[in-house]
């Protein structure tokens, strides 16, 4: 064994460097692919937390949820109303990220918030796809009643 070892040292080398190669190689595909998917799942549960707590604002505070903006008077009450909303813009864009089936579910939230939308939404601080929503209901504008802040 010792003799055949000797003879074929310097073939068996090349083997051993040509598999070191093709493992780095394998490497430099692999680990980009995983980083990324790991990336995405990451992002994926991110977005659901966000999404979970929104739930659980909606539910803790069922008036922020009405979207009856212009009925509101107390100043507090349309600053935290706008907070809600606000958060609301948020956990569509993380959503919308996430995968572009939640673009039309969270399109019906926004319908609730239809009189505020008008009032004061900002499509340029969004992202593309969340203005792309508020612009095709800032479309049904000039059939909300606009309320003055009291």
């Amino acid at each position: 064994m010792g003799e055949w070892l000797e003879r074929n040292f310097e073939r068996i080398g090349a083997i051993g460097a040509m598999t070191t190669a093709l493992a780095a190689l394998v490497a430099l595909i692999v680990i980009p692919l995983q980083i990324r998917s790991a990336d995405i799942i990451q992002r994926d549960q991110t977005a659901r937390e966000i999404y979970r707590e929104f739930l659980s604002l909606t539910v803790q505070k069922p008036e922020l949820a009405s979207g009856h903006y212009c009925a509101m008077k107390d100043e507090n009450q349309r600053i935290a109303y706008e907070g809600y909303v606000d958060y609301l813009f948020y956990t569509a864009e993380q959503m919308i990220e996430s995968g572009p089936e939640w673009k039309g579910p969270m399109a019906a939230y926004f319908n609730d918030h239809l009189e505020f939308i008008c009032q004061s939404a900002n499509r340029e601080r969004f992202t593309q796809s969340v203005a792309a929503i508020v612009a095709v209901l800032q479309s049904q504008c000039p059939k909300v009643e606009s309320c003055a802040p009291q």
